[in-house]
């Protein structure tokens, strides 16, 4: 009963689904639908609810976010000029981290491999919520095949997209985007890949995770652009 009380009250507190034919950009879905979400979420967490917290995550993405337009962030890359993302002409995976996070073993050379594969139909990125200075022990580490970002309370220009992505959605998540920076998925993961395990075999193990993400975010892009295109 107290998981069909949270749920129903964070279905009937959200707003009516957006129509196609409008643009909603991500941040306004956001605003207009994180309150609900926070005061499910936090009653779920509350009750040490882990599986209703991430329920509840997964029913915010999939009913208010998904398909809305992704903001033309102006971010601030690593050692490069800045870009928007509006100028990147193909689909987009984003990853946010800080810089403090451990990351697990063989996940960024996982995703410097894929990288490299899909340089010329997909643009990686990654976010790490921090000041440049921060960044100098992590951001060598990934290829040429990525852009490093990075965001942060401290810079005046970043309060927006700190505010839309860093204090919604937290981190590490990552963000799909079809060609058209439609936003086709966006989700918490969790690398499963223990300590003790090889460098090769947790290569390996964060690949397969990655790339079956990848593929079928890909898939979904391409079935929904055009069923667009069709009605």
């Amino acid at each position: 009963m107290y998981k069909f009380l949270l749920t129903l009250i964070f279905t009937l507190s959200l707003t009516v689904s957006y129509c196609q034919d409008t643009i909603t950009y991500l941040s306004d879905a956001i605003k207009e639908n994180i309150n609900p979400y926070k005061k499910a979420s936090n009653l779920a967490y509350e009750k040490r609810d882990i599986t209703e917290g991430k329920n509840l995550f997964d029913s915010l993405v999939k009913n208010k976010l998904i398909g809305t337009k992704f903001d033309d962030f102006n971010l601030k890359v690593y050692k490069e000029k800045n870009v928007k993302i509006n100028r990147i002409n193909k689909p987009i995976f984003i990853i946010t981290y800080a810089s403090w996070l451990v990351i697990p073993k063989g996940e960024i050379p996982a995703l410097n491999i894929l990288a490299k594969e899909h340089r010329d139909d997909m643009q990686f990125i990654v976010i790490f919520w921090d000041k440049k200075s921060d960044l100098k022990n992590i951001a060598y580490k990934f290829n040429d095949d990525i852009k490093v970002c990075y965001a942060n309370e401290n810079y005046s220009k970043d309060a927006h997209i700190v505010a839309t992505i860093k204090h919604t959605l937290g981190f590490p998540t990552s963000i799909f985007l079809d060609e058209n920076k439609n936003v086709v998925n966006i989700k918490h993961f969790e690398n499963t890949v223990k300590i003790k395990t090889p460098i090769k075999q947790a290569i390996i193990i964060s690949y397969n995770y990655f790339s079956k993400d990848i593929n079928e975010n890909l898939v979904n892009a391409v079935t929904k652009n055009k069923s667009f295109t069709t009605n």
